[in-house]
């Protein structure tokens, strides 16, 4: 309530004196006039800025079509912090559906709100709802290319960078979320944009900064620029050294990086001195049997693989195995890709026994994975298949029956459109092997392939799996002719299923399964050795080729409903350097 209001002072008056003798008559003494209290004036009522208020307030959840209303409360009513402040709070409530978020960007609104709290960034209420609805942007990012990819929201997501370093570290989760879902278009500019704000606002110095360069090298060699991401890589790789010393974790990281990449290039000597000398650190730094070390230590086996140093590739695996068992256990996934490794050193060797001990690895391997990860998850499917490989030659028919399994699993999660077709010849084949009338298998199935070319067409689904099924019974007949045309069958199969239905489809990855296979068994006793080294080169290399798209072959998750503000993030792999929160 106001103070009350003082009159002015009024004269006292005199008290009387008692006399003995009667007072004489005295002169009446009019009083003044009190002046009337008058009661403050209170302000006038802007009726206009409660009408703004109350429409502010009534806006509900997710409702996109009231964000022009916002933006027109924001440009009217800059100056107001209350009407800011619910300008915010509306738009909150606004992103919280995709549809309000993007008309919140297409509107312009989140312009006009950053335009807001640059003026009132002292409002530390209307500075967490700007922050939500950033976050929710770059949730957003995160998982869709399409959108962040279009000029607009390049250009908000910019913008939006420049405001807090709280900001510019989600807009470089999302970078690494887009790049790690195969995204490398809209991951590509993002790290761009991220380099350009880090520097501009740290330094070209700056560890964050250094880590995104790193991050974008790697990028670059995924998608074979490898000049480019040569380059990168060496100068984060210098100025992590000199900045923070040849222990530093983040410098270890990126010469584990850049060594990867020389021997991605074929330049095997360098990357072996770059990852022994990374081992060397880590076993010093870290333990010998940390993660980090074993890792290099698996990577600097492969290199020696690859310069046909088979012993000392297997002893420093032998040792990679023992040290993870005692580490993580029998069931680590690095206990299991150790002795993956491990058998793969094995089988090449070429003796009996250590083929034998390969297997054994590989069997147990499929098995602990099908009781953790599940009989139809990527690494089970893929120990699966390096044991078929691993069997082609002993035992072809188990080698067949253990990638039609894989097939079938894949058919059962892969998307329609990645399936293979209709029932294939082979169950119709071996009916007749089984009655006893194996020599009408070949003129049956060059029928069913005649017939499908026909009416279907040479590159049809059907008709590849028609002349696959040719090709199989072509190679289990003796004789050089029939190998001959059953491998060429092969790789006509091989390369028009990638040609016509895609990389990933199943039927592709079983047609580039069954080339290799063929090309192995196609070597006979008295091959040239340097025949032998070729052709063994050109199996693995189809056979990694179809193991490395087992997951993309798989039908994707399930989307997620719109995320929340507050969401976990989830963190980035390992050869993915990950931004620190402030």
């Amino acid at each position: 309530s106001s103070p009350p209001i003082c009159s002015s002072e009024t004269p006292m008056v005199d008290c009387c004196e008692i006399y003995h003798q009667e007072p004489p008559q005295q002169k009446e003494i009019k009083e003044k006039p009190r002046e009337e209290k008058r009661p403050r004036e209170s302000p006038k009522v802007d009726q206009g800025r409660i009408n703004a208020l109350q429409i502010l307030d009534a806006i509900s959840a997710g409702d996109g079509s009231r964000a022009g209303e916002v933006s027109t409360m924001l440009e009217q009513h800059a100056s107001d912090r209350e009407i800011c402040h619910s300008c915010a709070k509306a738009a909150e409530r606004i992103s919280s559906s995709e549809q309000g978020l993007e008309q919140l960007t297409t509107v312009g609104t989140m312009q006009s709100l950053l335009q807001a709290w640059q003026t009132h960034r002292n409002d530390t209420s209307l500075t967490v709802h700007v922050r939500n609805i950033v976050a929710r942007f770059w949730d957003r990012a995160s998982g869709d290319n399409q959108w962040i990819c279009s000029p607009a929201q390049m250009a908000l997501g910019k913008e939006l960078m420049s405001g807090q370093s709280e900001w510019l570290a989600d807009a470089h989760r999302a970078a690494v979320s887009l790049h790690e879902k195969g995204y490398k278009t809209a991951a590509m500019e993002l790290y761009r944009l991220c380099i350009d704000e880090l520097e501009k606002a740290h330094g070209a110095e700056n560890q964050c900064a250094l880590q995104a360069q790193n991050n974008l090298a790697v990028l670059y060699e995924e998608c074979q620029q490898f000049q480019e991401a040569e380059k990168l890589h060496t100068e984060v790789c210098k100025k992590m050294e000199e900045q923070f010393g040849a222990e530093h974790g983040d410098v270890t990281s990126s010469k584990f990086n850049l060594a990867a990449l020389k021997a991605k290039m074929g330049s095997l000597e360098e990357s072996e001195a770059m990852y022994r000398n990374v081992l060397e650190v880590r076993e010093r730094t870290l333990g010998p049997q940390h993660a980090n070390t074993l890792r290099a230590k698996a990577n600097l086996a492969d290199i020696l693989r690859r310069q046909d140093r088979l012993e000392e590739a297997e002893a420093m695996l032998t040792n990679l195995v023992d040290q993870a068992r005692v580490s993580f256990g029998r069931d680590d996934a690095t206990t299991l890709k150790g002795r993956c490794q491990l058998a793969h050193i094995l089988a090449l060797q070429g003796d009996e026994t250590r083929h034998r001990q390969a297997e054994a690895h590989l069997r147990e391997v499929v098995s602990r994975r099908e009781q953790k990860l599940g009989p139809s998850h990527p690494e089970t499917l893929t120990a699966l298949g390096r044991l078929a490989f691993v069997l082609e030659c002993s035992n072809p028919r188990e080698a067949e029956q253990l990638n039609e399994q894989i097939w079938q699993r894949l058919d059962a999660l892969a998307p329609s459109e990645k399936r293979r077709g209709r029932a294939r010849q082979g169950g119709f084949s071996l009916s007749l092997a089984e009655l006893g009338e194996p020599e009408r298998e070949e003129t049956l199935v060059r029928q069913v392939v005649e017939r499908r070319s026909s009416t279907l067409g040479a590159t049809h689904p059907d008709t590849l799996a028609a002349r696959a099924e040719l090709a199989n019974i072509l190679a289990r007949k003796e004789g050089p002719e029939a190998a001959e045309e059953s491998l060429a069958l092969r790789r006509e199969v091989a390369n028009l299923s990638e040609t016509c239905l895609g990389v990933e489809h199943v039927e592709t990855l079983a047609a580039k399964a069954a080339l290799a296979g063929a090309i192995l068994r196609s070597l006979g006793p008295d091959a040239n050795p340097a025949d032998v080294k070729t052709a063994r080169a050109e199996a693995e290399e189809l056979h990694l080729k179809a193991t490395a798209r087992f997951k993309a072959a798989q039908a994707p998750l399930p989307t997620p409903a719109f995320p929340s503000a507050f969401a976990a993030y989830a963190p980035a792999s390992n050869k993915i350097a990950v931004l620190a929160q402030g």
